[in-house]
């Protein structure tokens, strides 16, 4: 059985990403319909670009948040992880244009809405913890796939 007391720092077995892929560092909170967690800017991170993660990419990091809150949501209520689709976002705002090596950074993910069909949709936010800024808002719009209990 995975361990849910936060901070949860093995992230992998609550999300279906494997490896270097994984960017979330720790959950430091998470609850019914919400998440929070951290992740540092590392040298060797995948989605770095010329030295540089561009903020475009904290969408990327966002929706592993709902991934991961996804995951905990499975574990407690003793079901398998699976798969599940970042299919759209609105509204989404980049407060720069990048994002240094090195930055601390709070991923905040809500839900607004869940249907019996999987289809989903979250409120996020990416901040700068060195400043308590905002690099990244918006709704994700995601989809699980329901699991057969047969």
């Amino acid at each position: 059985m995975i361990d849910l007391t936060c901070p949860i720092t093995d992230i992998s077995p609550l999300i279906p990403h494997s490896g270097e892929m994984v960017m979330l560092d720790k959950i430091t909170e998470f609850g019914e319909d919400y998440l929070i967690a951290e992740m540092t800017v590392k040298p060797d991170c995948l989605l770095l670009k010329d030295g540089k993660l561009a903020t475009y990419m904290g969408a990327e990091i966002l929706a592993q948040g709902v991934a991961a809150w996804a995951g905990c949501k499975c574990v407690k209520a003793g079901q398998p992880i699976g798969l599940g689709y970042w299919i759209g976002s609105r509204k989404l705002t980049l407060h720069r244009q990048d994002i240094s090596i090195g930055s601390l950074l709070q991923i905040q993910i809500k839900r607004s809405i869940e249907d019996a069909t999987g289809f989903g949709v979250f409120d996020c936010t990416l901040i700068d913890l060195s400043n308590q800024q905002p690099l990244v808002e918006g709704a994700l719009n995601v989809f699980r796939p329901q699991i057969s209990q047969e």
